[in-house]
């Protein structure tokens, strides 16, 4: 897995993510339903930062090698279901409209890499300001109409931009795929087996 203070930045960003979820969840019980076992989150496609991506991957590429294996067979059906589900051109709103099972969730519903999970996924059960437009996982209690603290997505990935172009020129404007990261094959991937 990523060695602790490698991605000191990125780690640190991911901690005030999960108290700000946990404010969130314990101040709106009844609206955050997010639970061990539900995993409506684990099929919302997405893409990933650079920096992201590369610490996905390190933690993907030190999985034990049957647990890679199935991720890797997974991956196969995501890849196909992508092809055939996902319109183009790709956008926000038509992510948000798909429903594609994640390559890490396992066949027991558990994340195989939850330790290392996006931001994203640590953000998914909260409201979302993704350019004008709120989103709300649609198994939540968030009434339309009623103001709650809501994750500005855009500051989030600001954040993350400048952290990836910090590791790499250019790295600030990439978005890798979870295809990208399983098989490393993205622009800066080589990093994999670098420190940073």
């Amino acid at each position: 897995m990523p060695r602790k203070g490698e991605f000191r930045e990125l780690e640190e960003l991911l901690s005030e993510v999960d108290r700000n979820f946990t404010e969130v969840r314990r101040r709106y019980p009844r609206q955050v339903r997010c639970r061990k076992g539900c995993t409506d989150c684990c099929y919302a496609p997405f893409d990933l930062s650079l920096v992201e991506a590369l610490y996905l991957g390190r933690a993907f590429r030190r999985l034990p090698r049957r647990e890679r294996r199935e991720v890797e067979r997974r991956l196969a059906k995501y890849e196909k279901d992508w092809e055939r589900k996902v319109p183009k051109p790709v956008t926000p709103f038509v992510l948000s409209t798909v429903r594609l099972r994640c390559p890490f969730l396992d066949d027991r519903g558990l994340c195989v890499v939850y330790e290392w999970r996006p931001v994203t996924c640590r953000i998914y059960g909260l409201p979302l300001s993704i350019e004008g437009e709120t989103y709300v996982c649609p198994r939540s209690g968030f009434e339309p109409g009623r103001a709650y603290p809501t994750v500005i997505f855009s500051e989030v990935l600001r954040r993350l931009a400048g952290m990836s172009e910090r590791i790499m020129p250019r790295g600030g404007n990439l978005r890798v795929s979870l295809i990208g990261v399983i098989r490393g094959e993205f622009p800066g991937a080589y990093l994999l087996s670098e420190g940073l």
